[in-house]
């Protein structure tokens, strides 16, 4: 008996001692963005690579970037991941700066799709305060605002939201 005892303070031991969990990818878990803590933190390449994609993206939606390069722009951009919004955001405003409607309209109802479920408040104003940064008289304006107005509104529901309850077992 006391040598299966033994065997399992040993394996404890072993497994104690190992690396941390990693995620499914076969790396250790990131910290939290400093700006949206609901989101892995980012490097700087990552957000190059993110406004890149956009700035890809945004040619072909107005019509630069043709054929199968722009299937693959716009594919690319569909599978931006959450993480990415903050490149969304300086996307967005980049493209309320052109003529040209789809692209910022296009941006805009990502980023609404993914503000709309989150609950984190941290990110949630962020995006409030930065969404139409330095667009100025834009034809967008009006959906800027109407984008903003949304955020506030999810701000207040997440604010106003009853505590989650947890229950432990008896």
């Amino acid at each position: 008996m006391n040598a299966v005892w033994t065997w399992l303070c040993c394996c404890l031991l072993v497994l104690s001692q190992a690396d941390p969990p990693r995620s499914s990818e076969g790396t250790t878990p990131r910290k939290p963005h400093p700006l949206a803590p609901s989101l892995p933190e980012t490097t700087d390449e990552e957000e190059k690579r993110y406004d890149q994609i956009i700035d890809r993206f945004i040619l072909a939606d107005t019509g630069r970037l043709t054929g199968p390069e722009a299937q693959q722009a716009i594919r690319d951009f569909d599978r931006l991941p959450p993480q990415a919004i903050f490149a969304l955001i300086r996307g967005l405003n980049k493209a309320a700066a052109i003529d040209h409607s789809c692209p910022a309209l296009q941006i805009s109802k990502k980023i609404a799709r993914q503000l709309r479920t989150s609950d984190d408040l941290e990110l949630l104003k962020f995006a409030r305060e930065n969404i139409g940064a330095g667009v100025v008289r834009s034809r967008h304006a009006d959906h800027i605002k109407d984008l903003r107005v949304a955020i506030s509104r999810r701000m207040t529901q997440v604010v106003n939201a009853p505590p989650t309850v947890i229950r432990q077992k008896p």
